[in-house]
């Protein structure tokens, strides 16, 4: 495995450590990791101001976050997209990033589709992580501490929508179903760093 390029391409339920999974990951086998990155990477190569990517991007679960805790009804002109710009567009210009860095080094990705776009790239390990509800309910209260208890479940299943949608809109797979993915993980059964443990070892197994 030395001598082969490794992708990690990860979907996630919110609150499932999927983020915290693919950095770990990314410093286990000293690669590159890229989240957010991507937006800011897609805006240098186009030009074009990394606010539009941000508004287009998964649905924006920050903004979805910011308005359960702010009080605004999710029919709020804050989810509303008027921009020049098509989501299309955006997401063809992101996909061309990801392309590029896929090709360049080995390296972790999380979201975006990333594994669908990806999928004719035989380095790539696509995985999806999911977590118990108890377990995505503390970490998203954790993430935003203005968040409720008695308004997480309801986040989480409205920010889970917003991934599915715009996974689903993109792809011809089905986000977050076994098929669609190379290996799907309940963090809660193992925690963090063995989960980590057993994609290393699917990694390794895999050749």
């Amino acid at each position: 495995m030395e001598d082969r390029k490794v992708i990690i391409t990860i979907g996630r339920q919110f609150g499932s450590g999927g983020r915290v999974i693919g950095h770990k990951l990314a410093e286990r086998l000293g690669i590159a990791y890229y989240d957010k990155e991507l937006i800011t990477l897609a805006s240098k190569e186009s030009g074009i101001c990394g606010e539009f990517f941000e508004k287009a991007d998964e649905k924006t679960s920050n903004s979805l976050l910011k308005a359960f805790t702010m009080g605004f009804s999710l029919n709020s002109t804050i989810f509303q997209n008027n921009d020049y710009l098509s989501n299309e567009s955006l997401f063809q210009i992101q996909s061309d990033v990801i392309r590029k860095v896929a090709a360049e080094k080995s390296c972790i990705l999380v979201g975006r589709c990333a594994d669908y776009i990806l999928r004719d790239n035989k380095d790539c390990l696509s995985v999806f992580i999911s977590a118990s509800l108890e377990d995505r309910i503390r970490r998203a209260m954790e993430y935003n501490d203005k968040l409720k208890a008695s308004d997480a479940e309801e986040f989480l299943r409205k920010a889970d929508k917003s991934r599915a949608s715009y996974y689903n809109y993109y792809t011809d797979k089905t986000w977050g179903a076994a098929d669609s993915y190379d290996l799907c993980i309940n963090s809660s059964y193992l925690g963090i760093d063995k989960t980590i443990d057993y994609i290393l070892s699917f990694l390794q197994a895999r050749g």
